[in-house]
């Protein structure tokens, strides 16, 4: 066996192994295009009469964030670095803002934890909107503060809503577990009149006595033994949520305050399998060596027709396909989100491992046509 030949079977094994863990890392990764979280905040009209977020309607797979309202929300999350945003929307699916102007801000300084209390305030003064995170209940000690001066103002904001992440289909985005007390609604004005206060210690039942339009009891609801509103947020592919109709729809400036406690969360495995490395590590240390290598393997051979090495450069080829394929159906779930002109490695490396198993295929044949002769 000359030296062409034994590095040629170091290099495709090397390859073999590194298509391996990819292709096994890659089959166990879990990342949904959506993180859990909890959405707290005003809208327009309740989650249950969207009916374009119902099963078989345009948005059914994007859920009822989706759906054209008015609403202001403070959104709290399970991303890598867990940083809260304030967001509006007018006329337009939650935290989308208007056709002018984005959504959404994004906090500075704070970030959520486990086993912690955030009290939280959002205010609204015509178009300047405001959001608060506290230290202490008596909200004096502010840990950070967000504003947007929205393009256009939300109105008719009559429905108090709490929800979690209903993105489709469902799948591991984390977990974020905690409740929701002390809940205050009042006016701007010089003498802040209260419009709505609720504690939870008079209720009895978890939609204490259908104040509250629950869509799952057993993801949000009223914890009567604890006296506040519980919430379990997974991304389940259902839209969870809670909402109350106030009395009457919101003046033009009010603030909205509430206690909100973390008790646990899980972090959005970002793509991460059972190695538990971050997904462009993986593609750097065992997806570009298992692509590249067979290629290099395969020069070495160009005057050698071993049908051994051939046959070791086809497994590859397969191994490689089988990693790119399992990726397959959240690549066709998403195409609506993605743009495949810059999305371009799927097709690459599937277009490379086919080429490989070509590449192998043609040494066999080479080398059954040389023994025939």
């Amino acid at each position: 066996m000359n030296s062409s030949i034994k590095i040629a079977i170091v290099l495709v094994s090397f390859s073999l192994v590194s298509s391996t863990f990819f292709a096994l890392d890659k089959y166990t990764s879990s990342n949904p295009n959506d993180a859990s979280l909890i959405r707290i905040g005003l809208s327009d009209f309740a989650s249950n009469e969207c009916q374009i977020c119902q099963e078989g309607s345009i948005y059914y797979d994007s859920g009822c964030k989706r759906c054209i309202q008015d609403s202001i929300v403070v959104v709290n999350h399970v991303n890598e670095k867990r940083i809260p945003y304030l967001a509006w929307s007018n006329d337009n699916a939650v935290a989308y803002g208007d056709q002018s102007c984005i959504g959404h801000k994004f906090f500075e300084r704070i970030s959520i934890d486990d086993d912690t209390t955030y009290w939280i305030e959002i205010i609204k003064n015509n178009l300047e909107l405001q959001s608060n995170f506290y230290n202490n209940e008596n909200f004096s000690s502010l840990s950070d503060s967000v504003t947007i001066t929205m393009c256009s103002n939300p109105i008719d904001l009559q429905y108090l809503r709490i929800s979690n992440e209903d993105g489709k289909p469902s799948g591991n985005g984390g977990k974020l577990f905690g409740y929701i007390d002390n809940i205050e609604i009042q006016s701007i004005t010089k003498n802040n009149n209260k419009i709505f206060f609720d504690t939870f210690n008079e209720c009895e039942n978890k939609s204490c006595d259908d104040l509250w339009i629950l869509q799952n009891e057993n993801r949000i609801f009223i914890n009567s033994e604890k006296e506040n509103l519980s919430f379990f947020s997974e991304v389940t592919g259902n839209n969870d949520y809670a909402t109350l109709k106030l009395d009457e729809p919101l003046p033009n400036s009010w603030i909205l305050r509430f206690e909100l406690h973390i008790d646990e969360l899980e972090l959005h495995p970002m793509g991460k399998g059972i190695l538990g490395i971050e997904p462009s590590l993986r593609q750097l240390i065992f997806g570009l060596p298992a692509l590249i290598l067979p290629f290099i393997s395969y020069i070495f051979l160009r005057k050698n027709n071993s049908r051994s090495l051939a046959s070791l450069i086809i497994i590859s080829g397969v191994v490689i396909l089988i990693g790119v394929l399992s990726s397959f159906d959240s690549t066709i779930l998403n195409l609506e989100n993605m743009n495949l002109l810059h999305n371009p490695l799927f097709f690459i490396s599937m277009i490379a491992s086919i080429t490989i198993i070509f590449l192998g295929c043609t040494k066999i044949k080479k080398h059954a046509i040389r023994s025939g002769n």
